[in-house]
């Protein structure tokens, strides 16, 4: 009985032996084997923070790619149709400023000088012609005009054929008009009564100016429809017939008003064309030029929020 027990506590304690042997070399073996992944790992962790620093910038490079492409995309499809159209307009308001309006619509049978002898139309510079407009010009137009039923068939227009109370004068048949009209007499000045621009302009320029199909210049007649149309490509009875009576009373010519009446008409004319720049401007800055500014330079300028920064926009405003 005192040999099994020994004998069972001997088993015991060599199994405890061998259970507990293994460790150190396991452990030595652990510890040799790992070296290598232990100096491997911060090259490895390089590696992945290389990695993904380069998926960030190529994220970012796509969502500005994306955005680039949007903004384009937005701008072919609203302004795509606008740029063509704006050159054409553009290229007409400046005509018309410029004064090439050349009877509405071409320039056949344009006169651009008229060889009058005399001064110029006294404040002309602000009826912004293209050529001098000679004061023996408008005298020759308001020689023939009497009153606004001598300046057309008013009842027999173009318009009329459409609706019989629509009476519109164009540009083209009012100069028509005018240089096929007979010439009643020389205007006289309403303050002093004497032949306006002096009896020796009258003598030397009226028998030229007396005949039928006398040439005018286009830019004098220009600026006496302008008077009363406003800048518009056609007139009507009820407009001139109240400016006429402002520069225009029987055989009497106020020059000096009439100047007024043509440089409110072209104001007109300017303030149209005013405000076609803003609406280009606000036009173009919200499709173009503030995107472009935004993703490519990293300012806002304002003009909506089409486009987007990389990071934070530099506010110029």
């Amino acid at each position: 009985m005192v040999k099994f027990a020994v004998s069972a506590t001997l088993l015991l304690l060599a199994a405890s032996v061998q259970a507990f042997a293994p460790v150190a070399p396991v452990s030595k073996a652990l510890s040799a084997t790992s070296n290598t992944p232990l100096r491997a790992l911060p090259e490895t962790l390089e590696s992945i923070q290389h990695v993904a620093q380069s998926s960030d910038i190529l994220l970012s490079m796509d969502e500005k790619l994306g955005q680039t492409i949007k903004s384009i995309f937005i701008v072919l499809l609203f302004g795509g149709g606008l740029i063509p159209a704006a050159i054409a307009a553009n290229q007409a308001m400046i005509g018309t400023l410029s004064g090439n309006r050349a009877g509405g619509d071409d320039r056949t049978n344009y006169v651009a000088d008229s060889a009058a002898a005399g001064p110029a139309l006294p404040g002309q510079a602000l009826l912004f012609a293209s050529e001098e407009i000679p004061l023996v010009d408008i005298i020759a137009i308001m020689g023939r005009i009497q009153s606004y039923e001598s300046i057309a068939d008013w009842k027999k227009l173009p318009s009329t054929e459409q609706a019989a109370n629509v009476m519109w004068l164009p540009r083209k048949q009012f100069k028509e008009n005018i240089r096929n009209a007979k010439f009643n007499g020389w205007p006289v000045d309403p303050k002093t009564g004497e032949p306006v621009g002096g009896a020796e302009l009258e003598k030397a320029e009226k028998a030229r100016i007396s005949k039928k199909g006398a040439l005018i210049g286009d830019a004098a007649l220009d600026a006496a429809f302008d008077s009363w149309a406003w800048g518009a490509s056609i007139a009507t009875p009820d407009k001139v017939e109240a400016t006429l009576a402002q520069y225009r009373n029987g055989n009497t010519f106020d020059v000096g008003e009439f100047t007024g009446a043509a440089s409110r008409g072209r104001a007109v004319t300017g303030l149209g064309a005013l405000t076609f720049i803003v609406i280009q401007v606000t036009a173009y800055g919200s499709l173009f030029i503030a995107p472009a500014l935004r993703v490519f330079a990293g300012l806002d300028i304002g003009f909506g929020q089409l486009g987007s920064c990389d990071g934070v926009c530099s506010s110029l405003f």
